[in-house]
């Protein structure tokens, strides 16, 4: 039994090497190796080469059977999300549902919670279900996930970020924090705060984040002058937490007679951090100063209303299905990167006069409340 088994291992049983065998093998990602295979993107000669030799070593070959499946026509698109309840995903998962309609395709969509567990289960579906592409909106640290598309011949396009190699609709956030903050400095802010989720979850969280540290820093404002909260566990019950936060105690530190500035990374941390003010009887602007992120509908019915960043969440959703149809009718064609410009809404929570907003080179939003 034991030499019958044995043979059973032969060739016949032998394990047929897969796209992450090379890609160990060369020392690269399993998606420069679809690149090389498909020539689906540039790739220097010395990484061709170096893939192909693996390729060649290990005896890999494609499943052409499983490759002729996949690029059957299905009519279906995946959208990968990482928070749908978020008013701003939604919207522009709207957008896109309704552009998927109007081109004869049907749209699925997973939420990853911000797990990466979950994000590769929903797109190992998503692939097994024959999509014919995959528009992954938000969301960062999910290269095993998206690889495993593209190992598979699915098109992907990233939005709201930045991937090498893919199709990219994103926003200038390093850009208009950076200048949001030398704005405000000119103003005659010299206290700020930064607060916001932690950076992991997402890349234009890293962006926004990392505008405002590099403007406080060439500003020269002091290390006393500025504070960057970057709390754990804020990606659910975002109003809830802020407030909790800064209602027990974090504004009893404030210095009087300064003016701060609270900035936070979405509109509905700066509803929370804006109530905790008022109930901690200080004033918003005159005493603290808020600025939120998004333009989400609460912020222009709040009390004080919001000034917050705009980005077209319709606009991200529309460009980002332009790039997948495009890539869906030519996989082979150039990697497009379209940067969407960020405006400054000017409301109350931040009296911000709109010279230095200007001066700064910033766009100021004029669309109806």
């Amino acid at each position: 039994m034991a030499r019958a088994k044995a043979a059973e291992t032969g060739e016949r049983g032998k394990r047929r090497s897969t796209i992450y065998d090379v890609a160990k093998r060369a020392g690269v990602s399993a998606g420069t190796v679809s690149h090389v295979l498909n020539g689906t993107a540039p790739i220097s000669q010395e990484t061709r080469v170096r893939v192909l030799d693996s390729v060649r070593e290990l005896g890999y070959s494609r499943n052409e059977n499983a490759r002729a499946l996949r690029t059957a026509d299905s009519k279906i698109i995946g959208v990968v999300l990482q928070d749908i309840s978020s008013e701003y995903y939604a919207q522009c998962t709207a957008c896109i549902l309704q552009r998927a309609q109007e081109e004869g395709y049907a749209v699925l969509t997973t939420d990853a919670h911000f797990s990466p567990k979950v994000l590769k289960t929903g797109v190992s579906a998503l692939v097994n279900r024959r999509v014919n592409g995959l528009i992954f909106v938000g969301g960062s640290h999910d290269r095993e996930s998206y690889e495993l598309a593209h190992a598979a011949g699915v098109p992907i396009v990233f939005g709201d970020r930045y991937v090498e190699d893919f199709p990219c609709v994103q926003f200038n956030n390093h850009e208009t924090l950076y200048r949001l903050v030398r704005a405000l400095y000119r103003q005659g802010y010299r206290e700020f705060c930064y607060y916001g989720e932690q950076l992991s979850s997402q890349q234009n969280l890293e962006q926004r984040f990392g505008g405002f540290r590099d403007a406080v820093r060439d500003l020269g404002v002091p290390e006393e002058n500025c504070e960057v909260i970057l709390q754990e566990n804020l990606d659910s019950s975002k109003m809830k937490k802020a407030f909790d936060y800064f209602h027990q105690g974090m504004l009893k530190s404030r210095r009087e007679g300064s003016r701060s500035v609270i900035l936070t990374s979405n509109d509905m941390i700066a509803q929370g951090v804006i109530s905790a003010v008022r109930r901690s009887g200080l004033r918003v602007p005159e005493d603290i100063a808020v600025f939120g992120f998004d333009n989400i509908s609460i912020s222009a019915y709040a009390l004080p209303s919001i000034s917050t960043v705009a980005q077209d969440p319709y606009l991200l959703g529309d460009r980002c299905f332009e790039l997948l149809l495009e890539r869906m009718r030519n996989p082979r064609g150039p990697v497009e990167n379209v940067m969407l410009e960020q405006k400054i809404v000017l409301r109350e929570s931040v009296p911000l006069e709109e010279a230095y907003v200007r001066g700064e080179g910033l766009a100021l939003y004029d669309g109806a409340d």
